[in-house]
């Protein structure tokens, strides 16, 4: 068993901003210091994955290692056409934002995490989930081996969907 299969997934609860402050600043950053927490609060393109969590249909999981440290999370995010997220395809799509810690990449994790969002995202009857990926971002691969695939010629080639 490794790692990743090591993990308890549960659901991410309406007290941990600062986890998914920390984990939208991995993901910013995920080719290198790009941001500080500061800055990227500063930033409300950015800071919208985080500030005012839970919105009212917003969801999420969050894996613990076996002393209950957070090594990985997976939320959707219900954005609008006047303040959409970088994967923002329509208001009734949320958007998939997933981390993982560094040293849990690769083991299995990514999957876990956003297979289990689907679970929870086919009960709630979700048409489908989007989400962004920058060039040369080796998560992309993941991303298409679950079923995403690029949204369509009027979104930017990192935009991403995935039909439920």
């Amino acid at each position: 068993m490794n790692a990743g299969e090591m993990t308890m997934i549960r659901a991410l609860r309406a007290d941990e901003q600062e986890l998914l402050a920390r984990a939208t600043l991995g993901n910013m950053n995920w080719a290198g210091p790009r941001y500080t927490l500061d800055q990227a609060m500063a930033v409300p393109a950015i800071a919208h994955y985080f500030t005012w969590w839970p919105g009212p249909f917003d969801f999420g999981l969050v894996a613990e290692d076996a002393q209950g440290v957070a090594v990985g999370a997976v939320w959707l995010r219900y954005f609008t056409a006047a303040d959409p997220g970088f994967g923002f395809v329509d208001a009734s799509i949320p958007e998939l934002c997933v981390w993982v810690a560094e040293g849990q990449r690769g083991l299995g994790l990514g999957t876990r995490l956003i297979t289990g969002i689907f679970e929870h995202a086919r009960s709630r009857a979700l048409p489908a989930i989007s989400l962004s990926v920058e060039t040369g971002n080796p998560a992309r691969s993941l991303y298409e081996r679950l079923g995403f695939v690029p949204a369509g010629p009027y979104f930017d080639a990192g935009t991403l969907v995935r039909h439920l």
